[in-house]
């Protein structure tokens, strides 16, 4: 178990770095939002501090790192082209407005950036688990079929959360140019067909799929904690709850959740 204790405790202080320098930013710019452009690169950080702190890497554990390492980039990039220039995200605004001026960098510190190091840290799970260190064995050598099916479900909630995502953005233009009379005032087409939230689904998947990856490593099924509460979050907390909460609001909306799955894609209901 020391392995796990080197990477979980480099993992820990790496988070806690990270949050404390973007909550000094954040109190300063006055844009807490910020943190959404840390969010994803923070996994691809810690992937790349395990895998450096193994002494041994194999193809299965560069594989293990691949994996996180590669969405980051693109979350990254993504949350960074939508969010910049925009100002603070309503949800941190609506956050702040529960407390005065004097008492919100202290209440943001505890509310938004502890909050997130703490999720942060659980959904890694199966990184500082899988990527530690142990004397090694075939599991941490070579991939083996379990890394390979974990492996394929990652692609396909990679792919569900990257296309998901430029279809909603072209869904955007072009309702802006054409008007919702053309497009439609609900996205509904493509895999939002299919699920309201084909986004939010291909992420959880993806880390359940970098869970059953490190399930090949000693230990690595205790890191189920992860996939869980990053599930959890998208289903209920900070993903497609929230977004259903001010949504349902539309009567097109209504409409559309009445015929759509909400989160695991499905055919659409008939009239």
């Amino acid at each position: 178990m020391d392995g796990i204790t080197l990477t979980f405790t480099a993992t820990t202080a790496l988070i806690t770095v990270a949050m404390l320098i973007l909550w000094l930013i954040g109190v300063k710019i006055k844009d807490v939002s910020i943190i959404d452009m840390f969010w994803g690169a923070g996994f691809g950080l810690i992937a790349i501090l395990c895998l450096f702190l193994n002494k041994a890497p194999t193809p299965y554990l560069y594989l293990l790192a691949a994996l996180p390492v590669l969405w980051s980039l693109r979350y990254t990039y993504y949350i960074i082209w939508r969010n910049w220039g925009h100002g603070e995200d309503s949800r941190y605004t609506n956050i702040r407005s529960n407390v005065t001026e004097k008492q919100w960098p202290l209440y943001a510190l505890r509310k938004v950036f502890v909050f997130q190091g703490l999720a942060m840290l659980i959904v890694a799970a199966p990184l500082w688990i899988g990527l530690a260190h142990y004397e090694l064995t075939p599991n941490q050598t070579s991939i083996g079929p379990l890394a390979k099916i974990g492996a394929g479900i990652w692609i396909v909630g990679f792919l569900f959360e990257s296309v998901g995502d430029w279809q909603l953005v072209q869904f955007k233009k072009n309702r802006e140019k054409f008007g919702a009379e053309v497009t439609g005032k609900v996205m509904d087409k493509g895999l939002w067909k299919y699920t309201r939230h084909p986004n939010y689904f291909g992420n959880s998947l993806m880390w359940w799929g970098i869970w059953l990856v490190a399930c090949q490593a000693p230990w690595g099924w205790a890191s189920i904690i992860g996939p869980l509460f990053m599930t959890l979050a998208l289903v209920k907390l900070t993903g497609a709850g929230h977004l259903e909460r001010t949504l349902s609001q539309r009567p097109e909306y209504v409409d559309y959740m009445q015929r759509t799955p909400m989160f695991i894609p499905w055919f659409p209901k008939t009239k």
